[in-house]
């Protein structure tokens, strides 16, 4: 494939600026939890209308899929997050993009609307589908369940059901982006490439005792609160042994722990991820930590009930297709500005993906402030906007014009059940 034709989709990358950032300013302006992404969604329909493409929309509840190309051959698929995050502003946690999702929207925008003006597309033999997916942050668990209850959801992840709807089943391989954080090693660096995400279990630990007057007979009480907090301290003794290739993180949070210092606590509630670089990891340390809060609730008289939520797998980054973006990379910016191999505590859904069939995520820089807080903040607009699509719109040209770089997912359909049931707990 010639230079000119990703010179001539760079183009209209490049003329569609203006109309790009206002995009992305109305979308940062309008961030909505996860299977609520009602504006986002006419957002985006309203913005294809425009350019007069064909979408599905509501999959997945609020999401859209558009595909350009010959509708046959080899099969790239595009994702997009589209939900917010509830940040703490103020003193209030409110809904706010402080992870950038509302980029990913906005560069796949100008990509279809690069792609649709310029019709590369029509002279390679495949096509490309550019999904906009729900519901990524793990997060309003409460509401979800009672979406799930109506039947609304399946799963608490949008790429999770898009997944178990058969969405995916025909694309060949995934491709996604996702803002990165300063780096203080590397503070001029400009994308990342080959990073890690973990794969995570989200786990409420249930205590229950007896109620007893805490001035009177507090002997005859069962102390939950003291059993969650026994647990606690045993936690910190078992970081000890976790590996630091596993790459675990565990910080837990008190949910509940009483309501009255006069009566001896009879429930209390612990939350927490459990994050590990490697599958097998999570396994083995989420099993400690059943075994550890049991004992800490046998020990004291209590009970423990443990309630386990599978997050997301770890990210299987593919090395060809990292090669393939790292070239295009080189196109924008220099070696020193690039980050091989970051070890992330991160999770994400694009890592249940990866599971199934070749995919990757790298990651741009163009913001300020800490990713997940108030502070976050979008300073280099054409740089997220601009570049991270060229990036993109390179990698797709250079893939579908070269056979070699058309890597194939391996047995799917094995994989696939293997997932539905295993992981995501499928009843056959």
């Amino acid at each position: 494939m010639g230079v000119n034709m990703k010179q001539v989709v760079n183009s209209y990358l490049k003329k569609n600026r203006e109309t790009i950032y206002q995009v992305g300013d109305e979308l940062f302006k309008n961030p909505e939890l996860g299977f609520k992404e009602e504006k986002t969604g006419q957002i985006i329909c309203g913005y294809l209308d425009r350019l007069g493409i064909s979408y599905k929309k509501h999959v997945s509840v609020h999401g859209v899929i558009c595909t350009l190309g010959n509708g046959n051959g080899y099969h790239i698929g595009v994702t997009a997050d589209m939900d917010a995050l509830l940040t703490g502003r103020d003193g209030v946690k409110m809904p706010f993009h402080s992870c950038g999702h509302s980029i990913q929207v906005a560069v796949l925008l100008n990509l279809i609307s690069a792609f649709h003006k310029s019709r590369v597309l029509e002279q390679l033999p495949g096509r490309v589908s550019f999904l906009f997916t729900p519901a990524e942050e793990f997060i309003d668990i409460e509401e979800r369940k009672r979406m799930k209850e109506k039947g609304i959801i399946k799963f608490y992840s949008g790429k999770q059901n898009m997944i178990y709807e058969g969405i995916f089943d025909e694309v060949d391989i995934v491709l996604s982006c996702h803002v990165m954080g300063p780096d203080e090693a590397n503070p001029n660096a400009r994308f990342d490439i080959n990073s890690t995400l973990s794969g995570f279990i989200l786990k409420e630990a249930v205590f229950k005792g007896q109620a007893a007057h805490a001035g009177v007979i507090p002997h005859l009480g069962k102390n939950a609160l003291q059993a969650a907090t026994l647990s606690l301290t045993a936690l910190q003794m078992l970081k000890d042994t976790f590996a630091p290739e596993a790459g675990a993180r565990v910080y837990p949070i008190l949910k509940e722990g009483g309501r009255t210092p006069n009566i001896i606590c009879d429930y209390a509630v612990l939350e927490t991820y459990i994050r590990a670089n490697k599958e097998k990891d999570l396994i083995k340390i989420n099993g400690q930590l059943n075994d550890a809060f049991r004992y800490c609730a046998l020990a004291l008289g209590t009970t423990c009930e443990i309630n386990d939520s599978n997050g997301y797998l770890p990210l299987n980054q593919s090395k060809e297709i990292n090669e393939v973006i790292y070239r295009n990379m080189l196109a924008i910016c220099n070696e020193k500005e690039i980050i091989h191999n970051v070890v992330s505590g991160a999770s994400g859904d694009i890592g249940d993906l990866s599971f199934l069939m070749p995919a990757i995520q790298f990651g741009f820089s163009g913001i300020s402030g800490i990713v997940h807080s108030a502070q976050f903040e979008i300073i280099d607009k054409n740089h997220v906007y601009i570049n991270t699509a060229i990036v993109l719109a390179g990698t797709i040209l250079d893939i579908l014009s070269d056979e070699t770089l058309q890597i194939k997912k391996e047995n799917f359909k094995a994989k696939k059940e293997f997932y539905l049931k295993h992981w995501l707990k499928v009843e056959a």
